[in-house]
């Protein structure tokens, strides 16, 4: 049986994560890093309050055969530029190099559509930058996930998200064919996706842009 751990777990995409390995027979425990108590009990779940600022803190952990990372913010929430960066960028790293040290059997992590370390937009460079860093690592299965816009009802406000949604709602239908992958993705389609794909067990690095999350579609 497997072991999990989630960081991001209490997001948009993680929320809809931890109950999926709940709920899958395959997992027999869901460690989850939050900086406070966030979910209800449940017999396979462990909760860990976590300082992610002290880059020691991870050592104190138990390796697990699988590492989720569904990280992400943006820069007006973040505060800063080195802010964003340090979530995005910095905290995915960290993780990923304690799986390769540990020996964990797989790394999955959601970035973005369009994420590119030659970017000049500094979102889509910091997403492809981590991309780039993955992909050089010895962790036998890496899955990284690039979706759209992300579909769901998040615990913040994003006026800006919220106004994409509406949008994307009235045009998804007419998206097909190429345009098919910047459909709105919803977040629990994402989360299936990050379990579907890791069952198939792909050896090495797989990259799959937002239209071919829909693993069980």
């Amino acid at each position: 049986m497997n072991k999990a751990l989630i960081i991001g777990s209490n997001g948009l995409v993680g929320s809809y994560l931890v109950q999926e390995l709940l709920d899958s027979e395959k997992f027999e425990s869901v460690i989850v890093l939050v900086r406070k108590s966030f979910f209800n009990p449940h017999p396979k779940l462990k909760e860990i309050i976590f300082d992610f600022e002290n880059e020691t803190a991870i050592k104190s952990l138990e390796p697990v055969n699988h590492i989720f990372c569904c990280l992400g913010t943006t820069i007006k929430k973040a505060g800063s530029k080195e802010a964003f960066r340090f979530v995005d960028y910095e905290l995915p790293l960290r993780f990923a190099l304690w799986a390769e040290k540990t020996n964990a059997n797989s790394f999955s992590v959601v970035t973005a559509m369009g994420a590119n370390s030659n970017s000049s937009i500094f979102y889509n460079k910091v997403k492809g930058e981590i991309e780039d860093e993955l992909k050089k690592m010895t962790i036998p299965i890496i899955q990284i996930f690039q979706p759209s816009l992300i579909m769901g009802p998040r615990l913040e406000f994003r006026l800006g998200e919220i106004l994409g949604k509406f949008f994307m709602t009235l045009i998804n239908p007419f998206m097909i064919g190429p345009l098919k992958k910047y459909r709105g993705i919803h977040a629990k389609t994402i989360a299936q996706g990050m379990t579907f794909h890791l069952d198939n067990n792909r050896q090495g690095v797989s990259v799959f842009e937002s239209d071919k999350i829909y693993g069980l579609i």
